[in-house]
C-alpha cells in the first residue's frame, strides 16, 4: 500500500537512466518558462511538478523536479 493516499494506482512509466544535464530539451523548457514567467519561471515550474506528483506521473515529476533544480541554481 502507498504511503501517499493521493497517488495514483497506475503503473509509471519511468526511464531507467537519467536524462543529462544540459539536455536540449531541458534547455528548452526552461527557456519558455523564462518567457512566460519572468522571474516566477521557478515558482511555475514547481507548481507543475507538484501537480505532476499529485497526479501520479511519477516521470513527469521528476522532469520538472529536474528543470527546478537547474531553475534555482
Amino acid at each position: 500500500m502507498s504511503r501517499n493516499p493521493v497517488r495514483s494506482k497506475r503503473p509509471q512509466a519511468t526511464s531507467p537512466q537519467p536524462a543529462a544535464k544540459g539536455d536540449p530539451g531541458d534547455d528548452a523548457i526552461i527557456d519558455q518558462a523564462h518567457a512566460l514567467y519572468g522571474s516566477g519561471a521557478a515558482t511555475a515550474v514547481a507548481y507543475c511538478g507538484l501537480d505532476a506528483w499529485f497526479e501520479g506521473e511519477e516521470a513527469e515529476f521528476r522532469l520538472f523536479a529536474r528543470l527546478f533544480r537547474r531553475l534555482m541554481n
